[in-house]
């Protein structure tokens, strides 16, 4: 707890609540971000296969 004043002290309140917020966070913004990128494979499947569906339907 002392070290964590002494932070306070040296740095300022904000920052050191910008970096204990930004160390917390990291584990959501990672899950995010693996989340937004099985929807971006997904929605390209998927138009991929609308497009070879499409061809088959014309030909």
């Amino acid at each position: 707890m002392e070290q964590l004043f002494n932070l306070i002290s040296s740095y300022g309140f904000p920052m050191v609540l910008s970096i204990y917020l930004l160390l917390r966070f990291e584990t959501l913004i990672r899950g995010l971000k693996e989340s937004i990128d099985t929807l971006i494979i997904l929605t390209n499947v998927e138009s991929a296969e609308l497009r070879r569906l499409k061809k088959e339907k014309k030909i």
